[in-house]
Formats: C-alpha cells, sequence, structure tokens
C-alpha cells in the first residue's frame, strides 16, 4: 500500500481544486492530510473522499508533522516492507500510475528513499530544482557561483536511474522500515534543511544515497517563501543551514552506521 503525507498550512483551497493532488478517491492510494490551519472545508472535502484528516497538534515544523503522520499510519495500518511511505507538498501534482511505477522501480533497485522528476510546469519544459548536493563549511565560499547555500544538481545530465545526494521534502519516498530507522525527520530542524539531514543520515546508515527517477515526473508549482534578511523564514533557513554543516563536520563522522533508533 501507497500512503501519502500532506501537511497543510492554509492550503485548503489549493488542495480542494487539485482534488488533493489528483489523488482524491483514489484506491490506489491512502492519502492523509494534517491541516496546521483546520479549515472546516478542507475537513469536509476530505470526509467525503475518503481522506484521513488531522487537525491535532497544530503548530509543529515540517518534520515532526510528517513523523507524527507517520506514527497515525503505523497505529491505523501494520504496515510492511512492501508498503511506501510518501512525504509530498500539498503543491505536487501527480497520478496513481507514476506512484505505482515509483513503487515497483524501488522494488527492482533495492533501495529505501528515492525521489523523482518534479518539474514546474504542466508541459513538463522548466525543471525544478529538487536533486542537490550535500552543502558544507566551505559552501558559503561558493555562494555566488552556485547562487545559494545549497547546489543544484543539473539535471538534463542525468538521464538514467542513478543516486543524488540529497532531493527535496516537496517529494520523498520512503520503506517504512527505513523510515523508523531513521528516527523519522530531526526535530531540531523546524524547518529547511530537515530534508538534507534525514538524506545524509540515511547514507551513513545504509551506505546510498537517495534514488533518483528522471523519467517518473510530477509537476510542483512552489511559491517560495520570502527570504530577506529580516524574515523568520530566512532565520530559520541560515539557523538550519549551520545546524546541518555543523553536525555533518563534527557529529555525524562518529556515529556512522549508529544513528539508528525506532519511532
Amino acid at each position: 500500500m501507497i500512503h501519502i503525507a500532506i501537511i497543510s498550512h492554509g492550503h485548503e483551497e489549493m488542495l480542494i481544486e487539485s482534488q488533493l493532488c489528483g489523488l482524491a478517491a483514489n484506491p490506489a492510494v491512502t492519502l492523509w492530510v494534517k491541516d496546521n490551519l483546520p479549515s472546516v472545508k478542507l475537513e469536509a472535502f476530505c470526509l467525503q473522499h475518503q481522506v484521513r484528516y488531522t487537525k491535532e497538534k497544530p503548530g509543529m515544523g515540517f518534520g515532526e508533522n510528517n513523523n507524527f503522520l507517520f506514527n497515525r499510519i503505523a497505529a491505523e495500518f501494520s504496515l510492511s516492507a512492501e508498503d511506501l511511505f510518501i512525504v509530498m507538498n500539498p503543491d505536487i501534482q501527480t497520478n496513481a500510475d507514476m506512484l505505482r511505477s515509483l513503487d515497483q522501480q524501488m522494488r527492482s533497485d533495492s533501495t529505501t528513499l528515492a525521489t523523482v522528476n518534479l518539474y514546474k510546469d504542466t508541459n513538463f519544459q522548466q525543471t525544478d530544482a529538487n536533486v542537490r548536493f550535500f552543502p558544507s563549511l566551505l559552501t558559503p565560499f561558493r555562494v555566488l557561483k552556485i547562487r545559494g547555500l545549497t547546489e543544484a544538481i543539473q539535471k538534463h545530465s542525468l538521464i538514467q536511474n542513478c543516486d543524488v545526494d540529497w532531493a527535496s521534502g516537496a517529494f520523498l519516498a520512503f520503506r517504512p522500515s527505513h523510515f523508523r530507522d531513521l528516527n523519522g525527520f530531526d526535530t531540531d530542524f523546524f524547518m529547511y534543511f530537515e530534508d538534507v539531514d534525514i538524506c545524509y543520515r540515511s547514507y551513513c546508515i545504509s551506505g546510498r544515497k537517495v534514488r533518483y527517477y528522471p523519467g517518473l515526473k510530477a509537476v510542483h508549482q512552489a511559491a517560495h517563501r520570502n527570504r530577506s534578511l529580516l524574515s523568520p523564514h530566512a532565520r530559520w533557513f541560515l539557523s538550519s543551514f549551520i545546524r546541518f554543516v555543523l553536525r555533518r563536520s563534527v557529529v555525524y563522522p562518529f556515529t556512522r552506521g549508529k544513528i539508528s533508533q525506532s519511532l
């Protein structure tokens, strides 16, 4: 079974208009929505389309919200090695056929963490930079060249299925046992770099990076947050970057293969 976790922060109109990312009422998947800004309209829509909905514990960060949904799914279902747990943004558009293909290819590759090829438009012309290189302490010295604190991989050069350093939390697919081994997302990251961190810890534990499937496509209609130096998002972004690179340089080298707990 494929379980999809979606976190809404006032995204009710987007989710309803898109029929919950194009997957509502599809028997091939189970959809789970955690509503951090409770909406009566979204709750009614979910009830009508057999989508699991909760408005419990609002105000948590990205990682903690997804950990909460994973635990909720595990409590309701006997998750098996054959299942798939997908963390997905509310602005992703996809279909069940693509998700089934992803599941099959992950089985074929015996991989436990993967992503797909995200685009910004429905014609699949404008690529989304959802696969990237791990940042390090030297990254700030290259900021002008890479135009940010993380460097995108040029996806046009990735024609075949391959492994990449990390992939955006807009779409990440896990085998449940691997998500448990990682103890889920690190809740020290309230927002930003929790996806970088979980991909890096996955590499530390399994020795494998994120599997990227360029032939599997979905649309990501991303609306980028304001990161002016005075905005809360800029502060969260910078503090999360510092936390990750310090852990990568100081903590994780001594915990390789040992940073596993159970959710």
